[in-house]
C-alpha cells in the first residue's frame, strides 16, 4: 500500500491517480492518503473500523462507499 501526505490546501486541488481505491484521514493540518491494492480491501478495512467506537483518525474513502460495499 502506498501512503502519502498533503496539506489541507494542497488536497483541495489534488487529483488522485487511483481515487476509487484511496482513503484519507486527517492528521493535524495535513491529510494522509493511503492507496489499497483494490477497492474491496479498502472497503472492508473501512467497514471494520465502523464496528468499533468512532475515532477522529478513521479512514474515509475518497470516492464514497455504497451501502453494500465492504460487508
Amino acid at each position: 500500500m502506498k501512503t502519502y501526505k498533503l496539506s489541507l490546501g494542497q488536497s483541495l486541488d489534488y487529483v488522485h491517480k487511483a481515487s476509487e481505491r484511496t482513503a484519507y484521514k486527517i492528521q493535524g493540518y495535513d491529510q494522509v492518503y493511503q492507496v489499497w491494492s483494490n477497492r474491496k480491501a479498502m472497503a472492508r478495512s473501512i467497514r471494520m473500523q465502523e464496528k468499533r467506537e468512532r475515532r477522529h483518525d478513521d479512514w474515509k474513502a475518497v470516492v464514497k462507499l455504497s451501502e453494500g460495499e465492504g460487508h
